[in-house]
């Protein structure tokens, strides 16, 4: 049962309660996008203007898009509007930039897509858009980490599009325990169903 009603305000999701909190989800720190998290060798923090550059660098990258449903390279002023216009009051999306602590270097991001607080589900995505930080795992640790934020706020069913041919991507999820669900064209959908424990306020 819900007693309370979302709503957005300057990209942050808030919660006005209408009843008892203890017959809600108890689950009440929500995700906005200017959130900073860490994990053991990675700092995230959520998407800013500072960012674009290397953004619209990582998004031109054949390597990387050539996997992505729209494999178009993005430009400066593509991203700026895009950020702007739709990202800042979308409230079901949040990107982060992944630091690799050792180096203070920007790296990639990972972000949540489709957030429904209702369904308790969502989307993922993630990027390593340096080159010489691939194959190091770092994906991984980013996925846990933001399932290990969403799972606080009471989400608990995740799942993510992957290109059939972006091998590394599926083989990262499938090792942190995805399932591959369906494939809808070109990409496969794989899921990862998390158990949520509800704890009763006293």
């Amino acid at each position: 049962m819900d007693n309370g009603q979302w709503t957005i305000d300057n990209g942050q999701w808030r919660r006005q309660e209408t009843g008892d909190r203890r017959q809600e989800g108890r689950f009440f720190v929500l995700m906005d996008k200017h959130d900073c998290f860490e994990s053991t060798r990675l700092l995230y923090r959520g998407i800013n203007g500072s960012d674009a550059q290397c953004l619209v660098e990582w998004r031109s990258t054949y390597e990387l898009i050539r996997f992505f449903r729209n494999p178009e390279a993005l430009s400066l002023e593509g991203h700026i509007a895009w950020f702007r216009d739709s990202y800042l009051s979308d409230a079901g999306r949040f990107d982060f930039i992944i630091v690799e602590k050792r180096s203070s270097k920007k790296i990639g991001t990972v972000g949540v897509n489709n957030l429904d607080y209702h369904k308790r589900s969502c989307e993922l995505s993630y990027m390593i858009g340096d080159s010489a930080f691939r194959r190091q795992g770092f994906a991984g640790e980013a996925i846990l980490a933001v399932m290990g934020r969403l799972k606080r706020e009471g989400i608990g069913l995740f799942y993510a599009e992957i290109h059939r041919d972006n091998t590394a991507s599926f083989l990262t999820v499938e090792r942190l325990g995805f399932s591959r669900y369906s494939q809808e064209g070109d990409f496969l959908v794989y899921l990862l169903e998390e158990f949520l424990e509800f704890h009763e306020e006293s």
